[in-house]
């Protein structure tokens, strides 16, 4: 099968999704949404592409990209009239929030059949909330980790022969250089942002939102698609307006939990220890906390990799512990420990009790030893990568997709 592979952002996750699409015998053909790279690739195509040739297409932030360059742009240049995985990166419904303000979920759903779009979910409780809001085409399936990347050649087909072993790559060996600025001091790293306050919440909102977070706080298993008191309040309101009622209570909601959580997390491990934690991300300083801003930072991966401690505190948009951010930090080999989620046990197993906290005193306790023992952090980075490449690898994920894709009556 040819499939069409549109890149925008995260690239550690196409290069992962590309080589395991050719492991599995597909060609593939890699378009890439910045104008840098198409420029760059301008004269460098072998065969043409068309919608005649296409299969199925993977990408990602199908109505969020805008411009000349976007997803929707590509496909109506190329005239793709296959079906379309749409990885969703934030929150499902996020991903539709453009469609939402024109459309009611009818026609909204109806939109998404037309261009026949099924979305990839890799939060199962998104997806839920996906759905009891009354929108379909949806599958929920882990995005899975590649142990290794693929060296993309843009604008042609690839196929599965040519993937030789000369064609893949150690990421950290291509990674940039961290530039001027001296990280040898840090030993533990954060890189997230922190929310501001939405404008104008009802009394009414804000008190159920701050009651969510107290349920969560208490116990960061439960995830708001199982608080009964969420659900009621918005199935109590007109059908019509529940998807805009759902954004304005999740908003608040993903608030006071940002406050009540990584707040909490970055000032304990400020006060800890110091200068030996390094906060990367552009909204801190109006907590009053040094951070680097993202901008000055060249290379993730290269941190991930020589700082002993990254930690995570969950996604703004997915109940999940197996996201993005996560799953670039063990790619790059870097050692993990991760705020508990609902689905906690069931990504890290064996190393949930090294690598899953549920609270500040746990998390420093953990960062403590992981820091007191070089031979501990190597064993704890060895595993959970082990884990997540070998018990979570994209490959049964993207087995699933595609049929589900290609089964879905549009």
């Amino acid at each position: 099968m040819r499939i069409l592979l549109i890149i925008d952002g995260l690239y550690e996750l196409f290069f992962s999704l590309q080589g395991e699409l050719l492991a599995l015998g597909h060609e593939v053909y890699v378009l890439h949404l910045d104008p840098t790279y198409l420029k760059k690739a301008e004269g460098y195509a072998i065969e043409p592409l068309s919608g005649e040739v296409c299969d199925l297409v993977f990408t990602a932030n199908i109505f969020t990209s805008e411009g000349k360059h976007s997803v929707m742009s590509l496909l109506a240049r190329y005239q793709i009239n296959c079906p379309i995985v749409n990885i969703t990166l934030s929150h499902p419904v996020n991903e539709i929030e453009k469609l939402l303000h024109r459309f009611d979920k009818k026609k909204c759903n109806e939109i998404i059949n037309d261009l026949k779009i099924i979305f990839w979910s890799p939060c199962e409780k998104a997806t839920e909330e996906y759905r009891r809001l009354g929108f379909e085409s949806i599958v929920s399936a882990s995005l899975g980790l590649s142990s290794k990347n693929y060296t993309l050649p843009f604008l042609r087909w690839n196929k599965p022969e040519t993937a030789s072993k000369k064609m893949f790559h150690d990421n950290l060996t291509t990674s940039k250089k961290l530039g001027d600025r001296d990280f040898s001091n840090a030993e533990i790293i954060y890189m997230g942002v922190l929310p501001g306050k939405p404008d104008n919440l009802e009394p009414e909102v804000d008190l159920l939102a701050r009651s969510m977070v107290d349920i969560s706080v208490a116990d960061p298993t439960i995830s708001r698609m199982d608080m009964e008191p969420f659900w009621s309040y918005i199935m109590s309101k007109d059908p019509v307006k529940q998807p805009e009622i759902w954004f304005i209570l999740v908003n608040a909601y993903l608030y006071y939990h940002a406050r009540a959580t990584r707040r909490v997390f970055v000032h304990r491990l400020k006060k800890e220890f110091g200068k030996r934690f390094l906060l990367i991300g552009d909204d801190w300083i109006k907590d009053n906390l040094d951070a680097d801003p993202t901008e000055n930072i060249l290379s993730r991966g290269q941190l991930y990799h020589n700082i002993p401690v990254s930690v995570d505190f969950g996604s703004l948009s997915l109940d999940t512990c197996f996201f993005p951010r996560p799953i670039e930090i063990v790619k790059n080999r870097g050692c993990l420990l991760s705020y508990r989620r609902y689905d906690s046990e069931h990504y890290f197993q064996e190393n949930a009790d090294s690598l899953v906290f549920d609270n500040p005193d746990e998390m420093c306790e953990k960062v403590e030893i992981l820091l007191n023992s070089k031979e501990t952090r190597d064993q704890c980075r060895d595993n959970i990568f082990n884990t997540f490449t070998q018990k979570h690898g994209m490959r049964d994920s993207i087995v699933k997709v595609i049929t589900k894709a290609l089964s879905n009556t549009f």
